[in-house]
């Protein structure tokens, strides 16, 4: 690769990372409900449930972002019990980081 080429592909690089340039939007409950639906495999857990349990608290407004990473905790914690026996820990957690990604991305301090 020429050098000018390098240097401008580094420049462009630079760029996309500073502040005040247009950053990625939110995600959206539609994002949430796509990234955490996993095709099924056999053994595997059925992520439907799971997902749909924090999509249900997502979809009410929070007050602020404590309140929304609160509402991922409690949903955790409740489905946690019968998920840890069933193989579907993963899908949990899984579910469980997202929720908090969420949080993070709509309610940001």
């Amino acid at each position: 690769m020429p050098l000018a080429a390098f240097c401008t592909l580094l420049v462009l690089a630079l760029a996309a990372c500073t502040p005040g340039m247009k950053t990625a939007q939110p995600m959206t409950l539609t994002h949430f409900e796509n990234f955490c639906q996993v095709f099924p495999t056999p053994n595997s857990c059925d992520s439907t449930t799971i997902c749909g349990d924090f999509a249900n608290v997502l979809s009410t407004p929070a007050s602020d972002l404590d309140a929304c990473l609160g509402r991922c905790r409690r949903t955790k914690n409740h489905l946690q019990p019968t998920n840890i026996i069933n193989n579907c820990a993963g899908t949990l957690s899984k579910a469980s980081d997202l929720c908090a990604q969420f949080c993070r991305q709509n309610y940001a301090q």
